[in-house]
């Protein structure tokens, strides 16, 4: 590591090289270049700590001339602070106004006045340095990407304002998106970098010119905000505004964003306690696309070390394989056989025990490591047809569930058609269910991909129909091969006979649509014999 400052001295002259080393060596290190093209070399392999301080460039050279040089210096922004003095013989108008165009700070005469040299070079290092010393201050305050504070100059921030305004009552917000690594896995890390920089600029925009707003980039997905709370329907305003912003921007996924609330009551807490609170009310409203807010209350915290705890053994056991599928069959009503069967997974402990998946599924979908389990569950299942058809037996029909998260993943197709492929399962042994509910939140982009899995062969399944409100909407709009209906939905009414005639219906609604339906749940003879009466298949 150098001690002294660097001046590169640019110049096919040896002389003219040896002259201007000779009238700075005593002060700086000098590095040599005999062209643009050997300069740009040298700059780019610069070290931040050891970078050029000051640059003198010839004009006229071959290979690359000064000018040359110039246009290509100052597409780089780390080279931009570095300042360039013009060497030249001729100093005419047309010459300075090209040169400063490009760039250069300062120009020098040849034959050189050593003292001139000097004095216009000391400049130039000091304009330089003063640069650089604002460049890290920048550095050390706001985030990169996005142009705002940062975590640590945002949480400085917020501390001043609670100062500042003791008899104001605060909120601090902790906002993200959901799934947002998935856009990334999905979209690549450049439409990541530019969805985070739209929320930056929109959380600007809301807050607008006051000094009683703070707001910075805390980490990846994660912005804060400390504003003055004027109450609950105050507060909601920023959230209804962050959704109909972000659910305008213009990318094939559904940009939701979850907002943790924490009203500042006790302001003796540190910056990274209200942080925290106002995390733990975030992980709350995961998965709701209806209330994607939160507020904090105390009685948080024990359910967010009962998820930490599922999330910090996530990996290991996909890894050791302590997710097991069970096969809940199906049967044909026409003949009380079984016709085949639905994939369960549930997460047994090496301990003894067992997760229930009403549990760990929903934390998997919020943090996005739904999508492993998916490709685990799929991947099993071809594992255990493919050793089926092996021993010569011929399966039924296994059907899988697909995740709404795995439904924005753009390789879904290639991914499970890559399974049978490899497994060597004929396609319409591996059935796929999806939700009603997944139908609804990006109905354009999960048609397209449904019918691209038919067109592979793929039976499509639609799983609890009727638990949503859009159903003959997706019916209408969306092509399936088998409606299943959950019992568990028709029993909630004290009118008797209620649940049953809505039940029918919908099995002569399929039948028009020449649908097949499966009823889920069936657990007494009584409700085998009525589903068998008014024509539902199976069960």
């Amino acid at each position: 590591m150098g001690s002294r400052d660097k001046v590169l001295i640019v110049d096919d002259s040896e002389l003219d090289r040896i002259a201007l080393k000779k009238m700075l060596k005593d002060a700086y290190e000098i590095v040599e270049a005999v062209d643009g093209a050997g300069a740009l070399r040298i700059l780019e392999s610069q070290k931040e700590f050891d970078a050029i301080s000051a640059i003198i460039l010839d004009l006229v050279m071959p290979q690359m001339d000064g000018f040359e040089f110039l246009r290509e210096y100052r597409k780089v922004d780390s080279y931009r602070r570095i300042p360039v003095i013009v060497a030249s013989v001729e100093r005419d108008v047309k010459t300075e106004k090209a040169c400063l165009a490009l760039g250069a700070r300062d120009f020098i005469g040849k034959p050189y006045d050593p003292q001139i040299v000097r004095f216009r070079v000391e400049n130039a290092v000091r304009s330089s340095e003063q640069q650089l010393s604002r460049e890290l201050r920048y550095r050390a305050d706001y985030d990169m990407l996005t142009g705002i504070y940062n975590k640590t100059h945002f949480f400085e921030a917020t501390r001043v304002l609670l100062k500042r305004h003791p008899e104001e009552t605060y909120a601090f917000l902790r906002l993200d998106i959901e799934k947002f690594q998935l856009v990334n896995s999905f979209f690549g890390s450049s439409n990541g970098d530019g969805l985070l920089q739209y929320i930056a600029k929109e959380i600007r925009k809301f807050a607008g010119d006051t000094e009683q707003i703070a707001y910075g980039r805390i980490e990846a997905d994660i912005f804060g905000i400390c504003m003055p709370y004027r109450g609950e329907e105050a507060m909601l305003e920023l959230v209804r505004y962050m959704r109909m912003r972000l659910g305008q921007y213009q990318l094939a996924f559904d940009v939701v964003p979850a907002i943790g609330i924490y009203v500042i009551r006790e302001r003796d807490l540190s910056i990274d306690a209200m942080y925290d609170r106002a995390n733990l009310a975030a992980k709350q409203c995961k998965g709701n696309y209806i209330e994607n807010y939160a507020f904090y209350v105390d009685e948080m915290r024990e359910d967010i070390v009962r998820e930490q705890q599922i999330v910090n053994h996530m990996r290991h056991a996909l890894d050791e394989e302590e997710f097991v599928l069970y096969l809940q069959p199906k049967y044909s009503l026409q003949d009380n056989r079984i016709c085949g069967a639905e994939v369960l997974v549930r997460w047994a402990k090496p301990e003894g025990g067992m997760i229930s998946p009403g549990e760990f599924i929903p934390i998997f979908e919020r943090n996005g490591f739904i999508t492993k389990l998916d490709y685990y569950v799929w991947e099993k299942t071809c594992k255990l047809l493919a050793e089926w058809i092996a021993e010569g037996k011929k399966p039924s029909p296994v059907s899988v569930n697909i995740s709404r998260v795995s439904l924005y993943n753009p390789r879904l197709v290639e991914a499970i058609c890559g399974l049978t492929d490899r497994y060597h399962i004929p396609r319409e042994l591996l059935e796929l269910e999806l939700t009603e509910s997944a139908y609804t939140t990006n109905p354009k982009a999960i048609k397209e991909t449904m019918e691209r899995l038919q067109k592979e062969g793929f039976s499509i399944l639609m799983d609890d129909f009727g638990s949503g409100y859009s159903s003959l909407n997706v019916l209408k709009d969306i092509a399936v091969d088998v409606l299943k209906i959950d019992m568990k939905f028709l029993s909630d009414t004290d009118q008797e006979g209620r649940s049953q005639n809505i039940l029918a219906s919908v099995v002569r609604m399929a039948k028009w649509l020449n649908l097949p339906v499966i009823a889920e749940g069936v657990e007494r003879r009584e409700q085998v014999d009525f589903l068998h009466s008014v024509g539902c298949e199976y069960v």
